[in-house]
């Protein structure tokens, strides 16, 4: 091998540098393909081809690389030197690039994913290896110089997709939140529906802590079955119906032969009447003797009931504090009960935040003290205070306390930046 000058054996150490970085950069993301598509394709035979390929291309750039530019490198003067210096980047470079796969913060950026600066992160560990390997001292410290400062500055290029800042506001915006319209507050004997901000701190939706302190709801549905679909069950439980509601239920025969049935869900009469077997169920929540004795007194729906197409069979009943209504599937008649007692949306609580001008238009809420003004709409009634631009309303069911709403809306207070960022995910994720 002749000698060559100082100018000249710059240019090979920059050029042989240059194509080892290219061939991690590009390559390794091909022969990956490579390897991927050969593991899909064909099973394992089919990737040991493909891996054997992929190693085979890497090893015979990186081999004429070395061979081109052999003065730069101290093991170019011959082909064995030559070929371990073609092994020793692919092996050394290739556990590198793993390592700083495994400990990227962004690893998808190290296999190209991430536009060109996420290509040049590829082919540092290898360029890395070559610049050891360079001729000379001053050469392996000039080039192993020139790939840190490469190697920094690809740190700090932005990927082709641009990371999204991990602060308050970015987290706000992912979420679609508007800081200004959170307040959260806690009430004694209340759990928000989220908990988000914890057990008892929160915002929107409250319900009782105690199951038992949230009312049942109170309906009953009337639905007649063809008889000729009727079986006999088990259990002394007589005919039933399959599909209804107490196909499966308990049973037990009271003293004057009535069969009362009773699931999980609902409880309930079947009653024969001419050509069908009339199922009466409610819920849970309304008292038996209720049920009892709607299946005692039900009548054919007459059209002026308003339910039904002509020549459809329904049965229904007039029950005092019940409303009347249609059951679709199956066809029926359904009676709810008009308490607004009896609902468990008569015990809820409402935080509420917004920028109306008058939240009580077009009706209006008596001054309070504190700040506060009464508010009563329909089944709710609650506690308005204006904060700042905002308006903070806590409203709640019949069912609830007057004094727990008002402390409540007085409670009420802006979400803090430790508790949104506790809450939030990083919009990064």
């Amino acid at each position: 091998m002749g000698e060559v000058d100082g100018g000249e054996r710059a240019a090979l150490v920059v050029g042989q540098l240059a194509a080892v970085w290219a061939i991690g950069a590009a390559g390794l993301p091909v022969a990956a393909g490579l390897v991927f598509l050969a593991a899909y394709s064909g099973g394992t035979g089919a990737l040991a081809v493909g891996v054997l390929v992929a190693l085979a291309a890497i090893g015979g750039l990186l081999w004429l690389t070395v061979k081109g530019t052999a003065a730069a490198s101290v093991l170019g003067a011959t082909t064995a030197g030559q070929v371990v210096w073609a092994l020793l980047v692919a092996v050394a470079g290739g556990v590198l690039w793993g390592l700083w796969w495994s400990m990227s913060d962004n690893p998808e950026g190290m296999l190209g994913k991430g536009g060109a600066p996420g290509l040049l992160v590829n082919g540092l560990p290898f360029a890395a290896v070559a610049g050891v390997l360079l001729r000379g001292w001053p050469a392996r410290l000039a080039g192993t110089g020139v790939v840190a400062v490469a190697a920094v500055l690809t740190a700090v290029t932005p990927t082709g997709r641009p990371a999204a800042p991990d602060d308050l506001s970015a987290r706000l915006d992912r979420a679609r939140l508007d800081r200004e319209l959170l307040y959260v507050v806690s009430i004694p004997g209340y759990r928000p529906s989220s908990d988000m901000f914890g057990d008892d701190l929160g915002t929107g939706t409250f319900m009782p802590v105690d199951p038992l302190a949230i009312p049942g709801l109170r309906w009953i549905t009337i639905i007649a079955f063809d008889r000729a679909t009727a079986v006999q069950q088990s259990g002394g439980c007589g005919e039933g119906v399959p599909g209804s509601v107490l196909e499966t239920a308990a049973c037990t025969t009271e003293p004057d032969g009535w069969v009362y049935r009773r699931t999980g869900v609902e409880h309930g009469y079947q009653v024969v009447v001419g050509a069908h077997l009339v199922v009466v169920s409610g819920t849970q929540a309304v008292p038996r003797e209720v049920v009892r004795g709607v299946a005692g007194t039900m009548r054919r729906a007459r059209p002026e009931d308003g339910f039904g197409a002509p020549g459809q069979v329904l049965f229904t009943a007039d029950v005092p504090g019940y409303g009347m209504y249609g059951h679709d599937a199956p066809p029926g008649i359904m009676l709810q009960s008009r308490d607004p007692h009896a609902t468990p949306e008569s015990v809820r609580i409402e935080v509420l935040v917004d920028r109306f001008d008058d939240p009580c238009a077009p009706a209006t809420c008596p001054e309070d003290g504190d700040g506060l003004r009464y508010h009563e709409i329909q089944d709710l009634h609650g506690y308005v205070i204006r904060r700042g631009a905002v308006n903070v309303s806590v409203l709640g069911g019949v069912g609830v306390d007057r004094a727990v709403l008002r402390r409540a809306a007085l409670d009420a207070r802006p979400v803090t930046e430790e508790e949104l960022l506790r809450a939030l995910p990083p919009a990064s994720k």
